[in-house]
């Protein structure tokens, strides 16, 4: 792991990607969300109800990569089910 955090975080950016697929407004907003906190310079953590100081573009990139990650598993499951359905 990059970074010492508990899966979670990364499992519900990933979960975002997935659904962003079908609302891409789920996607969009964290993608605010993310550069949001960005410029900011914070980081928060809503399962363990904190906000530490401190972000950089690595620890944003990751975190968009993984939802990146969980939209690409999205695409090619949506198209996978689209050409089962034909």
């Amino acid at each position: 792991m990059l970074y010492d955090r508990s899966p979670i975080y990364a499992i519900t950016h990933i979960l975002i990607g997935f659904i962003a697929v079908w609302y891409p407004i789920i996607g969009i907003g964290g993608l605010i969300y993310q550069v949001g906190q960005l410029v900011l310079n914070i980081r928060a953590f809503p399962f363990e109800g904190k906000i530490r100081k401190g972000n950089n573009i690595y620890h944003t990139g990751l975190k968009v990569a993984e939802m990146g990650l969980g939209y690409a598993i999205g695409t090619l499951l949506h198209n996978r089910l689209k050409v089962s359905s034909n």
